[in-house]
């Protein structure tokens, strides 16, 4: 074992896996160039802690990989190197990944730098042209959050990308189902080659198999001269993602289905088969196991499409990462509204951490922008929420509610729980009152209630105000 231990200490920059990409091993030279501790390391996934590491794609694939590395020094430089990833095998499994790199000393790796300084330049240069080309626009960085939840959302993400399987992406309205599917393209392969977006619900049935698979020229009155490509084939060696694929109409599933089978697709007015290589990542935000009993969709289609399945979680069950996104909405959404605002109050966070989220990470946005608009502050508070949040939105958020409400237990009798929702209810339409300076059209319209039940309400809790105009 002294030996193992002395070859690992001495063969360079030397690095060992789990199956999930977990390391469980960093020698002192790699420690020693990363500037990151062993204690640091272990138990964390590579590509968290390297950028572009390749470890979860050897395990995924089981095939030995070769890439590009700037590896952070401790004084904050990079050094470029090439790294090697041989997945470990225990008879047909694979347990783990082996990383090292290609060279036999730093000197060495210094050299290489210094020699394809301009070549390197060069072609970061024109991997970036490429990328931009390609259409993609977001990558995994841009999503936010540091839940165990949105944590295990990237290794997904991380996995699909080094398959070419199809993608079946799921979540509810607003949870940011094209940014993971630009996510998965960006960290694959194919990132270099066009990524091609389609939104099912846009597109008359009438259209959507010229839109796919294009047409020749003189097929129907007004078409192209020379015909037109479809989006699979602009798609071709990259991904096309099929937004909204609950949508599309039933006399279209089954053309689908043959491209998926035969990879291959026929422009309208032509017989001539075209072979493409187009990864397809479709996204729903219904279930589609739901509209298969309903007769429609098609299931044949449906496992087809769901290879890869991501879960995209809503924000509610990730609540914790809600301040750090606050913090990034507030930083883009100052240039877009001319407002120099410094950051948000702790009680406003309160309040947006146990509201409810049924528009999830876009309603987010929403009502952050508006408090932006209205407030006449540098810094986002309690106020500037109430000044156009709903009644039902409101004691969902409020901070006291959810602390008094939090207070019940299992003996609370069902007298000491209506007791404690009658004042909730009371203590906000009481703030609602005052904030529209005790005008019940304004209250009631504020707390998206009629008039006439405000009158009920403020009877039943003995409000008395005097009427204002």
């Amino acid at each position: 074992m002294h030996c193992i231990e002395l070859i690992l200490e001495q063969a360079g920059i030397i690095a060992i896996t789990d199956k999930y990409a977990r390391y469980t091993f960093v020698n002192k030279m790699w420690q020693h160039d990363t500037g990151i501790s062993e204690k640091e390391a272990l138990g964390k996934y590579a590509h968290e802690i390297i950028e572009g590491s390749r470890a979860i794609a050897a395990i995924t694939s089981g095939k030995v990989l070769t890439a590009d590395m700037f590896i952070k020094k401790k004084d904050g430089t990079s050094l470029p190197g090439v790294m090697t990833y041989y997945p470990i095998f225990n008879s047909n499994e694979v347990i783990g990944c082996f990383i090292y790199s290609s060279f036999e000393s730093m000197e060495q790796a210094f050299a290489f730098s210094e020699k394809l300084e301009s070549i390197t330049a060069e072609y970061e240069f024109l991997k970036g042209e490429m990328r931009k080309r390609s259409g993609v626009k977001y990558s995994v960085d841009d999503i936010i959050g540091k839940s165990d939840a949105v944590k295990l959302l990237k290794e997904h993400i991380y996995q699909a990308g080094a398959s070419n399987s199809t993608v079946l992406i799921e979540g509810e309205t607003g949870t940011g189902k094209e940014l993971v599917a630009h996510s998965i393209h960006a960290c694959s392969l194919r990132n270099i080659f066009p990524f091609v977006k389609v939104n099912c619900s846009a597109i008359p049935a009438s259209l959507m198999e010229s839109e796919f698979f294009g047409y020749e020229e003189g097929t129907f009155t007004g078409a192209k001269k020379g015909g037109q490509k479809g989006k699979f084939e602009i798609a071709h060696l990259g991904s096309i993602f099929l937004d909204e694929i609950n949508q599309m109409d039933l006399t279209m599933q089954p053309k689908l289905l043959r491209v998926l089978q035969e990879k291959e697709i026929e422009r309208i007015g032509s017989s001539e088969s075209i072979p493409i290589d187009t990864r397809v990542i479709t996204a729903s935000n219904t279930s589609l196991r739901e509209m298969i009993r309903r007769n429609q969709f098609r299931s044949d289609l449906y496992y087809r499409l769901n290879i890869i399945n991501i879960v995209i979680p809503p924000l509610r069950s990730r609540r914790e990462d809600i301040p750090i996104l606050v913090d990034n909405m507030i930083e883009k959404i100052s240039n877009k509204v001319g407002r120099e605002i410094d950051g948000i109050s702790n009680k406003a966070i309160e309040y947006l951490k146990y509201r409810d989220w049924p528009g999830n990470i876009r309603e987010l946005q929403n009502v952050i922008e508006k408090a932006m608009n209205v407030s006449r502050k540098s810094n986002l508070s309690l106020e500037d929420f109430k000044k156009f949040e709903s009644y039902e939105a409101f004691t969902s958020g409020n901070r006291i509610a959810n602390e008094e409400m939090s207070s019940s237990n299992e003996n609370d009798s069902p007298l000491m729980l209506m007791n404690k929702k009658n004042n909730i209810e009371k203590s906000t339409i009481l703030d609602v009152l005052e904030m529209c300076e005790y005008n019940k059209s304004k209250a009631a319209k504020k707390l998206g209630i009629s008039r006439t039940l405000l009158y009920q309400k403020l009877r039943k809790y003995n409000i008395e105000i005097e009427e204002v105009m």
